[in-house]
């Protein structure tokens, strides 16, 4: 399964040390904002004393955030020790937010903000989106060191002027629940960890030829044939689906579902073995067994599935996959090459481009706009102009599609299940693999409409993870790629980003996250309640 600004930043060395000692006190930002100023001053803060304003917001969603951030993310040991009334501290954080409408996250929703930190007082967060004020609120929150050798919080290098937005608009993380299924929790978890680096997309490849974990109303016999249990347990149901969407909102991430068409569709032909292309030639592996594109139950099922999934999933975007078909299954199957004849239907590809046509209609009439793996596009199939075309294989082919007017992303260098991810390079440590990920400059191989140049992924194939190693295989090495589509293009130093990421680690940590250190450190974590 597709295998293959310039910144002024001040490091002060202070007496006390911060929660992660590997890492210098100081900002240890991640990802680097866009623009920092720093001074030299260090203040207090206490969660005693330290409030939001205004709060409650307008924002339903805004309120979750600063509930969830001043409650829990930003303190999470219990103070120790107690700043003088007399000593400098920042006391408030004034939230001033343009628009505090948080009805319809969507691609390319603002995300921008800019936070003031002076050397005591009311700080300032602001926004012009509630999308921009959680990105903002996260920054904030990183701000914020445990002194653990006095007990109490601290605030390094005020007076502290940031202000920031993403570089690329679509930052992604690809979940498979296809090869191992994902308990719903552990699917919020992930969430939560991906708003830590500023990722906005969950990627969610839900379906492939391994299981059918979806449950539909309309088809309820396509997860109770085919879920990996074999007895029904390891299904989403629709309330679950919900539930993903609704709790990645409340982070400012988008959920584009993906079911992987025509291709890798074995699994839907346990519940209706008429609606798949058996060639025997390649049923061995089956991966290869795709949908019958000349069936008209195909469509059937497809339409009225597809219709039920877009009312859970209300993102613009739905994935139809398009990979790995293998055209010439079909070429083996004596009832689709009859069909072709009688329909003037002259090779396989305009039959791809049949299937694609009539998945076009189905994605339109309930306005949703296609994603689609390379494949696709490298077939000859002619795209509708929106279609977002994903590169999984080699730099190169963004330019291509970009040059043929079509939106599209990369995956191909952030393969978090790939043992040496840029060949010939390989680490004695394994996690070092992050730094291969981290030297991926995002337009590399592309020279001209990067207008049409949306960001991209990191992927996580699901062969050999499930909720046990999951963060320890993806975290801290999807860090990297969230920071190279966040941040400025010159953010490149692999020593600075060490000294950011081991403290970035230690604070995924503290926050639950299974991520594992990148280099000798201490991290004490927060004793469980």
């Amino acid at each position: 399964m597709r295998r293959m600004t310039s910144l002024f930043f001040v490091v002060v060395a202070v007496v006390a040390t911060a929660t992660c000692v590997s890492a210098s006190p100081g900002l240890t930002l991640w990802p680097e904002p866009q623009n920092v100023n720093v001074g030299l001053t260090t203040v207090s803060i206490s969660p005693k004393t330290f409030q939001v304003t205004p709060y409650p917001s307008a924002s339903s969603v805004l309120n979750q955030a600063i509930a969830q951030y001043v409650n829990h993310l930003m303190f999470l040991f219990q103070e120790q020790t107690f700043p003088a009334p007399s000593a400098p501290a920042i006391t408030s954080l004034a939230m001033n937010i343009k628009n505090t409408d948080d009805t319809n996250l969507q691609f390319g929703v603002d995300e921008s903000y800019s936070i003031t930190v002076p050397s005591g007082g009311q700080a300032t967060l602001t926004a012009n989106t509630v999308w921009g004020a959680i990105r903002g609120l996260e920054t904030f929150s990183q701000l914020v060191y445990w002194n653990y050798t006095i007990g109490a919080y601290q605030i390094f290098n005020t007076p502290i002027n940031i202000t920031d937005a993403p570089r690329f608009p679509w930052r992604g993380l690809m979940m498979d629940t296809a090869r191992h299924y994902f308990p719903v929790d552990f699917i919020l978890h992930t969430i939560d960890a991906m708003s830590y680096s500023k990722y906005n997309v969950l990627h969610w490849h839900a379906v492939d030829a391994q299981s059918f974990p979806v449950m539909s109303k309309s088809y309820p016999q396509l997860a109770q044939k085919a879920d990996l249990s074999g007895q029904g347990v390891a299904v989403y149901l629709p309330s679950d689906l919900e539930n993903v969407v609704s709790y990645a909102r409340t982070k400012g991430i988008r959920v584009v579902i993906e079911f992987d068409i025509p291709g890798h569709a074995y699994s839907w032909g346990k519940a209706f073995p008429n609606i798949t292309a058996y060639c025997e030639y390649y049923a061995a592996n089956i991966n290869n067994i795709p949908l019958d594109p000349t069936a008209p139950f195909t469509y059937e099922v497809l339409t009225n599935f597809l219709t039920e999934m877009a009312g859970y999933f209300p993102d613009n975007y739905m994935h139809t996959g398009g990979d790995e078909l293998l055209l010439d299954c079909w070429n083996r199957v004596t009832s689709i090459t009859n069909w072709m004849k009688q329909n003037n239907i002259p090779n396989l590809v305009a039959l791809e481009q049949y299937f694609e046509d009539n998945l076009d209609k189905i994605l339109s009439t309930n306005k949703k706009t296609k994603m689609v793996w390379e494949e696709v596009f490298k077939n000859g199939v002619k795209i509708p102009p929106n279609t977002i075309v994903e590169v999984w294989s080699n730099a190169s082919l963004a330019q291509l599609i970009v040059d043929a007017g079509l939106p599209t992303i990369i995956a191909h260098p952030w393969y978090l299940d790939k043992q040496i991810p840029d060949p010939p390079s390989t680490h004695y440590e394994w996690v070092d693999t992050w730094k291969d990920f981290y030297a991926f400059e995002p337009t590399t191989a592309i020279s001209n409409n990067f207008n049409l140049y949306l960001g991209g992924e990191a992927a996580m194939w699901a062969e050999q993870v499930d909720q046990v190693n999951f963060d320890s295989r993806v975290w801290p090495r999807a860090c990297a790629p969230a920071e190279r589509l966040w941040s400025a293009q010159g953010v490149t130093d692999v020593n600075y980003a060490t000294t950011r990421l081991v403290a970035h680690r230690c604070r995924m940590a503290q926050r639950g996250v299974g991520a594992g250190p990148i280099a000798t450190d201490y991290c004490p974590l927060p004793q469980k309640s």
